[in-house]
């Protein structure tokens, strides 16, 4: 028998810690929305799993150590290896060094907070298992994500070229646009929601804390259906994945993008719901492997250019935001900013790091599967490709931290993504 339960926390951080996902510090001063941690609990003939979101761009090593610390005092060694644990990814979350000490007192407060808030959703979610049935239906529409790195007119690939650049000749790839969904239901309703959707969040900017389109997604399926039901997005691979349509000289930065396109998916899944099936869940079976991801070693010509800009290139510093796109656009500041990533490269990475794998099976149909870091979703398009299950989750930026990870070709040809960096990974 499969039974499901749910529960979720604020894991808000206080004014003043650290927002993550851009260049620049932005401490932040205050909220647009609150940031949850979501737990989805499934027992079947006693066996327990449970998926798990963070509202964060994503998760330390140090983070994912203390949550394992956590649960096996909770709930006795065994259950974490049966968890999947991920970031939505957004970029108006805290930010936390991988250290064991945070950089001051209020931003360690918000870390040993979003810990425990971990632990007491997943102790809730599993007093609340309850007999239920899961439904799935997917759809191959998403007309918000936009591939992001561009071939040029000039052979180059470029990264965010900005908007209506007349050098851009055409997307460098096209992508998996599924949308999987898979509905909880329990005493004669839908009781949960867990969708997967390959989209960057980065929607907003600037220094105000918020769930980015994550939120405004659960919030206006919550209002079509009239009931608070929990609703997990679980990030489909989307390292080369963003909402900037290129095509259009609009305004995509604010919150009023977040609406949009939270919105936008929204009615993507709720036109879906009609169509969703039975899936036979008779069964549960948690697989976990460790997979070694080999560092980028630099050539000494690298380390010489690198060199060159930081000899070469006045140091001005960059107001507001500092993105990804400002590399595209040789602002000076992203240059050595760059430039000094390489050169730490060369000087402090080290040889390897170990990633943890794990797929989630139930019965025939259904597949959860996790990847670390920020695949380019070409990964998660291979594995939905070679696998058996006719429902095929991906989630990225879970069970363990890791940098961009790119399809091979995609190093050559260069673009932000494959910029060098301590640990970054290699071809």
């Amino acid at each position: 028998m499969l039974k499901a339960g749910y529960a979720q926390e604020v894991i808000t951080p206080p004014t003043g810690v650290g927002l993550a996902g851009y260049f620049n510090e932005r401490p932040n001063t205050g909220m647009y929305d609150d940031l949850l941690v979501k737990v989805v609990a499934l027992e079947i003939d006693g066996k327990r799993t449970a998926l798990v979101t963070l509202e964060l761009c994503s998760i330390t090593k140090v983070m994912f150590d203390a949550i394992k610390s956590r649960v096996d005092r909770e709930f006795g060694e065994g259950l974490y290896e049966n968890l999947l644990i991920c970031a939505t990814h957004t970029h108006t979350g805290p930010k936390y060094l991988n250290k064991p000490q945070q950089e001051n007192e209020v931003t360690q407060y918000a870390f040993d907070m979003t810990v425990e808030s971990v632990v007491r959703a997943l102790k809730r979610s599993f007093m609340n298992l309850l007999p239920a049935e899961l439904e799935a239906a997917k759809v191959f529409n998403n007309p918000y994500g936009f591939v992001r790195r561009y071939w040029m007119t000039s052979g180059d690939i470029v990264t965010n070229p900005g908007w209506r650049n007349p050098g851009i000749d055409k997307p460098e790839c096209d992508y998996d646009r599924t949308i999987n969904i898979v509905a909880v239901r329990q005493c004669g309703r839908i009781a949960a929601l867990i969708c997967n959707i390959a989209n960057h969040g980065d929607t907003i900017g600037g220094n105000l804390v918020s769930a980015d389109w994550y939120g405004r997604f659960t919030q206006e399926i919550q209002h079509e259906l009239k009931c608070s039901l929990p609703v997990l997005v679980l990030d489909d691979a989307s390292g080369n994945i963003n909402h900037f349509d290129f095509r259009q000289e609009i305004n995509q930065t604010g919150y009023h993008e977040a609406v949009r396109v939270g919105r936008g998916y929204a009615r993507i899944v709720l036109d879906a719901l009609p169509a969703l099936e039975p899936v036979a869940a008779e069964d549960l079976r948690i697989k976990n492997t460790t997979v070694t991801i080999p560092h980028r070693k630099l050539t000494d010509a690298e380390v010489a250019e690198a060199q060159h800009i930081l000899d070469t290139v006045p140091d001005i510093k960059k107001e507001g935001d500092f993105e990804s796109q400002d590399l595209a656009n040789k602002v000076p500041a992203a240059l050595r900013y760059f430039a000094k990533r390489a050169l730490d490269c060369k000087a402090k990475s080290t040889p390897s790091h170990d990633c943890r794998l794990t797929a989630i099976e139930i019965g025939k149909d259904l597949a959860f599967i996790s990847l670390p870091g920020e695949p380019f979703n070409g990964i998660s398009e291979a594995i939905r490709k070679a696998s058996p299950y006719k429902y095929t989750f991906v989630a990225e930026l879970a069970q363990s931290p890791s940098g961009y990870v790119p399809m091979k070709e995609c190093f050559a040809r260069g673009g932000y993504e494959v910029q060098p960096g301590i640990d970054t990974v290699a071809p």
